[in-house]
């Protein structure tokens, strides 16, 4: 016969189970693989409610992720690009990119910060990092803000984070360190 203390610890278990893994974020066998190629380190939300989106190719980019979290109203649009034999300088490729998204208006500037590479290496273990606030074109997102997060390491490959929020809450602060490099990349 099942105690009331036997069923409650059931009950418990179960719902933890059901808990953890429903916390998890299943993401694309595609996305898993670009990240071992460029040997990067994605750090998934755990807080927050992140939901994964469907994929989808917009008129500007195609990403490899797409997270969304109605609690925080921040949309997170990951693209890894594994190296692939010569690139465009990166802060070309960052700079049009950003012009690409951000709406274009006298009113409403662009802020780009690049990192000191000492900086990029200690946060990113990237060679070089920047990312640029702006206001994000209407036919893009109905978000209010936009940031671009863009890391780049030799040998690995670029990865590039599009934060899309409503308010400055700190979580698109946070949530700028979810990708970082770990070494030297690995063929398929």
């Amino acid at each position: 016969m099942i105690t009331l203390r036997d069923a409650l610890l059931i009950l418990s278990l179960n719902l933890v189970m059901y808990t953890w893994s429903h916390a998890q974020i299943h993401y694309t066998h595609q996305f898993t693989k670009k990240l071992k190629r460029t040997q990067l380190q994605f750090v998934e939300p755990v807080e927050g409610m992140y939901r994964i989106q469907m994929l989808r190719k917009d008129d500007f980019l195609k990403y490899d992720l797409v997270l969304a979290s109605e609690d925080y109203q921040l949309d997170m649009r990951y693209i890894v690009e594994p190296k692939a034999g010569k690139m465009t300088p990166m802060h070309l490729t960052f700079l049009s990119r950003t012009s690409t998204l951000a709406l274009n208006d006298e009113h409403f500037d662009i802020k780009v910060h690049v990192y000191h590479p000492n900086l990029a290496n200690s946060l990113f273990h990237a060679d070089w990092a920047a990312y640029a606030d702006f206001i994000p074109k209407r036919s893009l997102t109905d978000k209010h803000f936009g940031r671009l997060l863009s890391i780049y390491k030799a040998d690995c490959g670029v990865a590039s984070i599009l934060l899309l929020f409503n308010e400055h809450k700190g979580e698109e602060d946070r949530r700028m360190y979810s990708l970082s490099f770990s070494g030297a990349a690995v063929s398929d």
